[in-house]
């Protein structure tokens, strides 16, 4: 009687690796530790590239806001002096002279 199925007759004597005996399940252990092994490293390398970057909610600062709506032209350089001036800011007319 023949077995088709997932019976003892499907994979043969050896198992899955057909009769590639103990070097087969040795093969077999080294690729899963080599998978897991990527897993980790994988792993590893997300946390670091996600520590890198800056976080979402950072404050900006009054000046840094007048400075992005200087160069957006959303105001003209004397509104930013204005802003300026009652920020306190030591500094010339130019927002790089800081």
């Amino acid at each position: 009687m023949m077995d088709f199925g997932c019976g003892r007759m499907a994979w043969g004597r050896w198992g899955a690796w057909g009769g590639m005996g103990p070097s087969g399940h040795l093969l077999g252990l080294v690729l899963w530790v080599a998978v897991l092994a990527l897993l980790v490293l994988a792993a590893v390398w997300l946390v670091r590239r996600l520590a890198r970057r800056p976080l979402a909610f950072a404050v900006e600062t009054p000046l840094d806001a007048a400075r992005r709506r200087l160069a957006a032209g959303e105001i003209t350089p004397t509104e930013f002096d204005q802003i300026c001036d009652r920020l306190q800011c030591n500094r010339g007319s130019n927002p790089r002279d800081q």
